[in-house]
């Protein structure tokens, strides 16, 4: 299943937001299409970043599993990556 909004790409991002497609491939082997959309409005995306940064500080569970919990929840909401 497709998404119904297409994500933005790299020459069509601001140049605030560019580093992100350098980052999307050495972090997770590939563009992910979720990050893309978020992109189409710079405030939710850098909001998301700010919420996992506050969430990642006190580490109550392992990074290891926390990664595995949200790709196994955006497979089954059914995001393509």
């Amino acid at each position: 299943m497709a998404a119904r909004i297409r994500g933005l790409e790299k020459n069509e991002a601001p140049w605030h937001l560019r580093w992100f497609y350098r980052v999307m491939p050495k972090m997770f082997g590939k563009d992910l299409t979720p990050a893309k959309i978020q992109m189409r409005v710079p405030t939710i995306f850098w909001g998301t970043i700010g919420m996992e940064a506050e969430l990642s500080r006190k580490r109550r569970v392992s990074l290891r599993l926390a990664q595995l919990a949200k790709v196994r929840t955006a497979a089954r909401v059914g995001c393509p990556f």
